[in-house]
Formats: structure tokens, sequence, C-alpha cells
């Protein structure tokens, strides 16, 4: 019950945004185009170089559960999922991960880290290259409405897995990610982002309301505060030898 509310929330956690190419009639968007220009829609390439930490604040559900996600350069994340006094912790690098989940921690399996790489993807977007994420996409040649705005339609699936296909709204007018949709074994989980916004004057554009849909209900997400470059030890990272040591081990 805990990794799959954890999973939900890393999924409704989802920050992403994309772009299009110019629609003036003299050039005709395409899929890896949108998602090349996305990357500068949030965050510009000296701007992502300039951050090496990141820390995310969120807020979700009706009783106020939150999360903490924890970002250090080139590849590390950490995500602490906190309702009431119960604790989930995902941690990952790019090629291995490790999680605290119903008061073990073990490591995780591949299946486990597609999932967190979709979240490292999502929550981190000014570090990732779309097309590492996504594969096998095409660009819709209609445009659908979507979050209140009129968008292109990215159709596609995840490298690391491509059993799930998914798909992408892209604001014609924003450049910004207006929903993100996967097709799960458990059904669909849809996400739509709103109030894009600056936070911490770090020039990193973020949505600060997410709201998540699937077979289980709605659930919305908030952001409440986003931090560059603050300090964040590198044990924190670190397998804990004892499940009580949930910072990691500080050797």
């Amino acid at each position: 019950m805990r990794l799959r509310i954890g999973k939900a929330l890393l999924a409704a956690a989802a920050v992403t945004a994309f772009a299009m190419l110019p629609s003036c009639g003299l050039f005709r968007a395409t899929a890896d185009g949108v998602m090349d220009d996305g990357e500068d829609a949030i965050a510009s390439d000296w701007t992502a170089a300039d951050i090496d930490t990141a820390e995310f604040m969120y807020e979700f559900g009706e009783d106020g559960a939150t999360a903490q996600i924890r970002f250090k350069s080139p590849d590390r994340i950490r995500i602490d999922v906190l309702d009431g006094t119960r604790t989930v912790v995902f941690c990952l690098t790019k090629a291995s991960g490790w999680m605290f989940v119903r008061g073990e921690v073990i490591n995780m399996t591949a299946e486990d880290i597609a999932e967190m790489h979709v979240a490292l993807l999502q929550a981190i977007p000014f570090r990732v290259n779309f097309q590492d994420i996504f594969g096998n996409t095409e660009l819709a040649e209609e445009t659908e409405f979507a979050a209140g705005e009129e968008c292109y339609v990215i159709h596609g699936n995840f490298r690391r897995d491509p059993k799930y296909p998914v798909t992408l709204w892209f604001g014609k007018k924003s450049e910004l990610l207006r929903q993100f949709e996967v097709d799960r074994d458990d059904g669909k989980h849809t996400i739509q982002y709103f109030d894009y916004r600056e936070f911490d004057d770090s020039g990193v554009v973020l949505p600060a309301r997410m709201f998540k849909f699937s077979d289980g209900g709605a659930t919305k997400v908030t952001l409440n505060s986003f931090e560059a470059n603050v300090d964040i030890p590198d044990y924190v990272f670190r397998k804990p030898d004892k499940l009580s040591a949930l910072e990691g081990d500080k050797r």
C-alpha cells in the first residue's frame, strides 16, 4: 500500500515541460524538435548548467501528506514521502537504487529503477534528455485541447519499458507540458499541469499545481517550494546499514 502511494506521488509530482517548432507555416513540428525545444522552455542550457543541487517540497492529497525531493548533479535523486508518521524513501543514481518500504531497506528491481527514472525525468527536467526517456515518438497530425490550451500531441513509449505507451500534450503558445498520460497494467494515469512560475529566482519555471487522475480517483499536488544550489551532503544518497538510518550512512 505504501509503495503504491509512494509511486503514485512520484507520478503526481511529475514536472516536465516541452516546446514546439515555429508554427508560421514554414516549418513542420517534429516530435524530437518539440522535446528538444521543451528542455529550454523550463530552463535554458546555461541556467541548467549553473544548478548542481536542488530541493523540491510537495504537498499532496487531502490529508496534507508531503514529499521532499533532493537532487545532486549529475544523476543522484532521493524522494522522501511522509504521510503522518509513515515514511517511504526512494533513492537512486543512473544505474542502481534502493528504497525504504514497510520497514525494510531493499534494492530496487529493474522495473523500480525504470519508474524512478520517470520521476527523475519529471522532477528534474533541466537535467534530462527527453529522447533518452521516450522512444518511438510520433507527433499527431491534429492538435487537441488539454488543461485549457491548444496542444501538440506526441505518442510514444518508455525506452526502458516499451510496453507502456505514453501520450504528452504540449501547449502551442505556452511551450509547456499541459498533460501527460501513461497506460499501465493497473490502468491509465493522467497528470495535468497548471500555474507555471519561476521559483527561487533560479530561472527555472515549474508548475505550482498538478492534478493526477486514475481509476483510484484524483489527487491534487502542490509544489510549495523549490531551491537551487542548496547544501546536500553525499551521505543522504548512501544506502543505510540500519533500518533507522533513513538519512543514509554518514560514515
